[in-house]
């Protein structure tokens, strides 16, 4: 499962750049897509963890903790213009 949503990860990149990254939003997108590489990096250590793990517990928490920064993700992407018109250049 954590792998399915590593893969969304990827495909959420890839349309981010393809689709905000143009001149009028340039700078907000640049920083929109190091939060997106930072979660990325999030999922991967979450993935490393749930891989060796045996503890049922701990594979719970994990996917818990990566559907909750995917939702983030997600939210950051579709309220794009809302994020950038709000935290114009911090």
């Amino acid at each position: 499962m954590l792998f399915g949503i590593s893969v969304l990860y990827i495909v959420i990149l890839f349309v981010t750049y393809f689709v905000y990254y143009q001149e009028p939003t340039l700078e907000c997108a640049k920083r929109l897509l190091a939060a997106q590489i930072v979660a990325f990096g999030v999922q991967i250590l979450l993935n490393y963890v749930n891989y060796h793990s045996k503890n049922k517990i701990v594979i719970l928490a994990t996917l818990f903790i990566s559907s909750i920064v995917l939702a983030g993700v997600l939210s950051s992407f579709f309220n794009f213009n809302l994020m950038c018109n709000l935290f114009p250049m911090l």
